[in-house]
């Protein structure tokens, strides 16, 4: 075969490429507008922890907000406002809606993961990883650490939710603090899970210093002497914790 022949056989592969490429695309647009929606398949994200939103609350979501695909022909189904209708509700973060040759919808919604639980002045919520208030669920409790106290949103977007973040991401206080208590001065006060001690911050300031000298107390001394000798520790003077005996 000459070097021309070769040159023809190339550019006609490839026209017939371009030809089956077109006549597909055409084929599957011209299906996808014939096409009804025969099926809704909900996918909800980390169900395994969080059971914050079921397949249930998506349809009904769906439902009120006029969006049920079901019976609805393909070209009439907007994704995009599947996505943003579902992505407004305060415990999904994402979703993502996409169409099925066979004629079922599949939607995926990823939860919003909570780090604490706000039950004081300003009401009874949660505070997500990125900051975000969360309505309360009637059937699902999150095991994460309870805030009272007077305790604005203001508070509790900020400060609180910055501390919060610091016991979600350190392993050890994740598992050890049980409940933060704002009192009407602003003082804080810790309940720890193990130990029948309170714990005096003081204020949020340096919590991260604070935090590393309770760490040392409780590696370097209550190992030596137990956890329940003690009824108080107050963290809020200068390199040092002081301890009240029972």
């Amino acid at each position: 075969m000459t070097d021309k022949q070769r040159y023809w056989l190339k550019v006609g592969l490839v026209v017939l490429a371009l030809g089956y490429l077109v006549i597909s695309v055409v084929t599957i647009s011209f299906q996808s507008s014939e096409t009804m929606c025969s099926g809704l398949k909900t996918i909800v994200k980390d169900s395994a922890t969080l059971r914050f939103v079921s397949k249930s609350d998506v349809s009904q979501i769906l439902d009120k907000g006029g969006m049920n695909p079901l019976g609805v022909r393909y070209d009439c189904i907007d994704e995009a406002q599947i996505e943003s209708l579902l992505e407004s509700q305060t415990r999904i973060k994402r979703a993502e809606c996409y169409k099925t040759p066979s004629g079922t919808l599949v939607v995926e919604v990823r939860q919003r993961e909570p780090i604490l639980r706000v039950m004081g002045s300003s009401g009874n919520y949660y505070i997500d990883l990125e900051g975000n208030v969360l309505t309360v669920s009637p059937d699902f409790t999150a095991f994460v650490p309870i805030v009272t106290g007077s305790v604005s949103k203001k508070l509790a977007k900020g400060d609180l939710y910055e501390f919060g973040l610091y016991l979600h991401e350190n392993p050890f206080w994740k598992a050890q603090i049980e409940q933060i208590h704002f009192e009407s001065n602003g003082k804080v006060i810790l309940i720890p899970r193990v130990g029948n001690q309170i714990i005096e911050m003081g204020s949020l300031d340096d919590y991260e210093r604070k935090l590393h000298k309770l760490y040392s107390l409780y590696k370097n001394g209550f190992n030596k002497v137990g956890w329940n000798r003690y009824k108080k520790i107050n963290l809020s003077f200068d390199n040092q914790a002081v301890c009240t005996k029972k």
